[in-house]
This record gives C-alpha cells, sequence and structure tokens, in this order.
C-alpha cells in the first residue's frame, strides 16, 4: 500500500490502470482478483459516488473519451499537495515564529494523520483545535499543549493556502468520501474479500473506508503490515483493530444478528515472527530501539512477539568518533576490504541515512560520492548491503553500521 505522503499521481496513476474501471459499477469478473493502489481504490469509490470530488478542480464531465479522461486526471494530478510540495511551497510562507524548533514531516504528518485523518474525523470531519488539543490528554505523543497549539495555527494557515491555490490534498478527499457516503448509500458492486497491505502507511480515515465496498465483516478483511515501518507517525494494530470493531463490524447487519444469537466476536492479531530479511543481529539491535520507543512512549507503538531469523552476519558496529570524515569512509572501507560484489549494484549500494535534508548536505561534503545520501523518509521500502545511520551533534556522529 502506497504512503499517504506520496502524490496522488506516482507512477501514472491513470496509465498503469487504464484497463480498470474508474468506478466500482460492473467491474468485469476476469478483472478480479482486483490488485491496485490505494489511490485507484479512491479514484474508483469517487467515481461509483456520481458527482466527482474532481469536478471543482477540472471539467471531466462529459468526456467518455479514454484519452481526455486520462488527460483530466493527469492534470488534477499536479494539484495535489504531498510533502515534498508541503515542505517547498507551502513551509517557507507560514510564520517563522510558528514554524520555530518545528519539522515540517512532523507538521505534514499531524495535519494529515490525526487533524484530517484521525478515527473521529470519519464521522465528524476535521478536528477542531479543542479536539485536537484535547488529544495531548490522551495520547503520550511527545507533543506539548503549547506545541500543537502551533500546529494548528499552522494548519489553518495551510488549508486557506491551498483553497486559494485551488490544490488539495489526501486527506480533503477522504473526508469528502466520508461524507458523501454518509448521505448516499453506496451501489457499487460489493467484494466479498479485501485484503490491505502496508496498512500502516494509512491513516484510520482512509481505513475506514474499506468497510462500504465489503459487508463480509466475518472473514472478508485481512489488515497486514508492520507497525514498526511508521516514519513520523503512530499508529498499532490495536487501534486498527479497535476501528475495524467499532466502523466495521458494529455498524454491520452480521453483528447485528450475531449478536442477537450471542456468536459476535472480535477480530484476532496474528503475529508473524520469522524475518527472512534481516540478520539475527540487526533484529537484536532493532527490538532494542522498539523496547526503547514503548517504554517511553507505550500509546505509539506495538510491543510484539520478537522476530528471529536465520539469517547469520556480523554484529553490527557501533563508531563513536569526532573524526567525521575518518568514521564514515573507515565504515565503507570494511565493506570494500570483504569484497562484496553487489556493492555498488541496484538493490546493494552503500547507503547514509540521515535525519533531515540538513544534515543530508553536511555529509555529502564529507562522504562525497562514497555512498547514497538518503534521509529516513527517501529510503522507505529501500533494501541496501551497507546502511550507515547518522546522527549529528555538533562534532559528534553515531552510526550502526550493517554489512
Amino acid at each position: 500500500m502506497d504512503s499517504p505522503h506520496r502524490s496522488l499521481g506516482e507512477g501514472s496513476t491513470a496509465t498503469q490502470f487504464e484497463n480498470i474501471p474508474d468506478s466500482f459499477h460492473g467491474v468485469s469478473d476476469d478483472l478480479y482478483p482486483l490488485v491496485i493502489t490505494f489511490r485507484k481504490f479512491l479514484l474508483m469509490l469517487d467515481g461509483t459516488l456520481g458527482n466527482s470530488y474532481f469536478d471543482r478542480f477540472y471539467n471531466v464531465k462529459g468526456k467518455e473519451d479514454l484519452g481526455s479522461k486520462l488527460v483530466a486526471m493527469e492534470t488534477l494530478m499536479m494539484k495535489e499537495v504531498n510533502y515534498e510540495r508541503f515542505e517547498s511551497l507551502y513551509w517557507p510562507h507560514f510564520n517563522v515564529q510558528l514554524c520555530k524548533t518545528l519539522d515540517s514531516y512532523l507538521v505534514f504528518t499531524e495535519i494529515i494523520s490525526h487533524i484530517k485523518g484521525g478515527k473521529r474525523t470519519i464521522d465528524h470531519g476535521k478536528l477542531s483545535r479543542e479536539q485536537y488539543c484535547d488529544v495531548s490528554e490522551n495520547r503520550t505523543s511527545g507533543l506539548s499543549m503549547e506545541t500543537r497549539f502551533r500546529i494548528y495555527d499552522i494548519f489553518q494557515n495551510y488549508e486557506r493556502m491551498k483553497i486559494q491555490h485551488g490544490e488539495f490534498d489526501l486527506s480533503d478527499i477522504v473526508i469528502d468520501l466520508h461524507s458523501r457516503l454518509r448521505n448516499v448509500r453506496y451501489k457499487g458492486d460489493q467484494v466479498n474479500f479485501v485484503f490491505v497491505d502496508e496498512v500502516q502507511d494509512l491513516t484510520m480515515a482512509q481505513i475506514g473506508l474499506f468497510k462500504y465496498i465489503c459487508r463480509n465483516v466475518k472473514e472478508g478483511f485481512v489488515f497486514c503490515g508492520d507497525t514498526a515501518q511508521t516514519v513520523g507517525r503512530d499508529l498499532r494494530f490495536k487501534d486498527v483493530r479497535s476501528l475495524f470493531y467499532e466502523k466495521f463490524v458494529l455498524e454491520s447487519k452480521s453483528w447485528n444478528d450475531d449478536k442477537r444469537n450471542g456468536k459476535g466476536r472480535i477480530s484476532d492479531i496474528f503475529v508473524l515472527s520469522q524475518n527472512f530479511c534481516s540478520s539475527a543481529e540487526v533484529l537484536q539491535l532493532s527490538e532494542s530501539i522498539i523496547e526503547l520507543l514503548y517504554h517511553f512512549f507505550p500509546h505509539s507503538i506495538d510491543l510484539l512477539k520478537v522476530e528471529s531469523s536465520w539469517i547469520q552476519e556480523k554484529t553490527p558496529l557501533v563508531i563513536r568518533s569526532r573524526n567525521d570524515a575518518d568514521s564514515i569512509l573507515k565504515a565503507f572501507g570494511q565493506s570494500r576490504c570483504k569484497g562484496d560484489e553487489n556493492v555498488g549494484r541496484v538493490g546493494g549500494e552503500r547507503v547514509i541515512l540521515v535525519r533531515d535534508k540538513i544534515a543530508r548536505e553536511e555529509v555529502l561534503r564529507i562522504a562525497g560520492k562514497e555512498a547514497l545520501v538518503l534521509t529516513i523518509l527517501e529510503c522507505k521500502g529501500l533494501e541496501f548491503q551497507v546502511i550507515v545511520p547518522i546522527e549529528l551533534y555538533w562534532f559528534y556522529i553515531y552510526s550502526f553500521v550493517f554489512s
């Protein structure tokens, strides 16, 4: 499942699925099982409800020609605000005092995932200032009340700017779909089974949309993912399970029938603990980090069964040095000495992971062309042979080398 922070049109959604209808009306049997991205799902659900959300941005009514429709949708994608657009075109124009000490990705995530994408937005739309700030009393997120007030001020400025520019973000579409589906009965095809992969990349409001296309709450849904892979936001399977119970099960006719018969039950959580990608040593290191996160932020992450792996490698090397260049070059020098033939090839590159773009520029100055230098957000979903996560504190480098 694609990340909610990426562009609606990323990967040329319109052309990628040109043989799949733009609605759930009469999808031919030969197209099932239907394998689509979450963005294609949104476009199909929007097309099922008649008056499209996108009509306000571009006149696509009456254009039955496939080529014209594709051009229209590609044009619309240029109006979507994803994180990159938010950071480059919106963030520099906000009040400096509001943005002081705040990270742009944190703010965008709070807007998309909580103010406009939390569970309460499914029934009521965007959170008010009072509702958003009240959440800080119930969630261990590390954000103070004063910080939430500033984030909400930025959110209001963002919404005004977005309207002035004639643009939208993914949460605007999701909120609009929930609003229409509360007032207009879904009349598209009913799907018997829904498998949602990478569920950790979706907001609660986005997950809530799947209930409309499938009424088989007894055995028709599988939500799969790894909540330890979330970047900049918190999502737990406990929360997904609670959402499914409240919005899928309790609101279904089959649940009411089962309740009368005393058969109702909540879904189980199955933990897949065998890891086939990382070595046992790397898993031990990551487990220690997850334990720390759970200790300090117990409501922001699942504490699941410890993963195991049959892959045996050397224990990750910890480097602590005042000499930036020597530390980085030493790390990659070890990789070269091992004669790793995969290093430098696609899928086998050396990569340095940094916190943000400012740190990336600093490391690029030091490391030159020794490796790719990416932020955590940019490297999500990618795999490399040698990884050096770096956090620059004055003249210190703290890094883990996975080789």
